[in-house]
């Protein structure tokens, strides 16, 4: 696997890895990069032997997306699949996350509030962000939705017991809930209102040398990370025990 990129190393360059913050996934601490997808992508670093690398960030995703275009950038973090932006992006096969929308509801209502098909709700004050795709579903679902300006609006409305259920970005919202300290007042309905797999992209237009050899080392590491228990580990680093349980939702059905 690494016979690559051990004969590549005198070509190489640093590798430019751009992202946008977003908190747990990646963000800049006081000195270096943190989060998710920045120990993910170190770890699949380190296996492949590269020490040449940086991260950094960007304020627009249309500026993400120019500077993978143009090659400015090599690796752009965590994009869905989007046909259009494939024409200048190389994907992997392996998605190293699948993201969830999910309904959030008071801890004391996770036995009385179900979900498995939109009449569930049928008797629940929903809460959304009016600006938010969600699915065309759940927007055509027949449920008395009530929307509010600011998607940060929901959870402290749904604890104030002005909505019963809100849809969320499920890991955002676990994150938030921990560093905040009201974990232990939310619970998450399963299945997913929304799910989708996210990747580590290569730009076309990059000149960093051996993107298709790149990209298959990346998808066999990615591969032995979900089996030996390191992605679990970097969940669980950031997630606490929710972290076991979102890898379970998403590596073992």
């Amino acid at each position: 696997m690494l016979l690559f990129v051990m004969s590549q190393q005198a070509m190489a360059r640093t590798l430019i890895i751009e992202g946008l913050e977003e908190a747990p996934l990646k963000w800049m601490g006081h000195e270096e990069a943190k989060g998710i997808d920045i120990d993910i992508m170190t770890e699949v670093l380190n296996t492949m032997g590269i020490s040449d690398y940086v991260f950094r960030f960007v304020d627009t995703g249309s500026r993400l997306l120019h500077n993978a275009r143009n090659g400015t950038s090599d690796i752009v973090l965590t994009l869905s699949m989007n046909n259009k932006r494939a024409k200048y992006l190389m994907y992997p096969d392996e998605a190293h996350l699948l993201l969830d929308w999910r309904f959030a509801v008071r801890a004391e209502d996770k036995d009385a509030i179900r979900f498995e098909e939109f009449s569930d709700l049928s008797n629940v004050r929903i809460g959304a962000a009016a600006d938010y795709s969600y699915t065309s579903a759940f927007w055509n679902s027949g449920l008395d939705i009530q929307t509010v300006a600011r998607n940060d609006l929901l959870i402290p409305m749904l604890l104030q017991k002005r909505f019963d259920a809100v849809p969320v970005n499920y890991l955002n919202t676990i994150y938030d809930s921990l560093q905040n300290r009201y974990r232990d007042k939310v619970a998450f309905l399963y299945p997913p209102l929304r799910r989708a797999p996210y990747y580590n992209v290569f730009s076309r237009a990059s000149d960093y040398p051996g993107k298709d050899a790149f990209l298959a080392d990346y998808d066999k590491i990615i591969r032995e990370m979900r089996d030996d228990g390191r992605l679990l580990e970097i969940f669980e680093r950031y997630l606490g025990a929710d972290g076991y349980d979102w890898w379970q939702s998403q590596y073992s059905q």
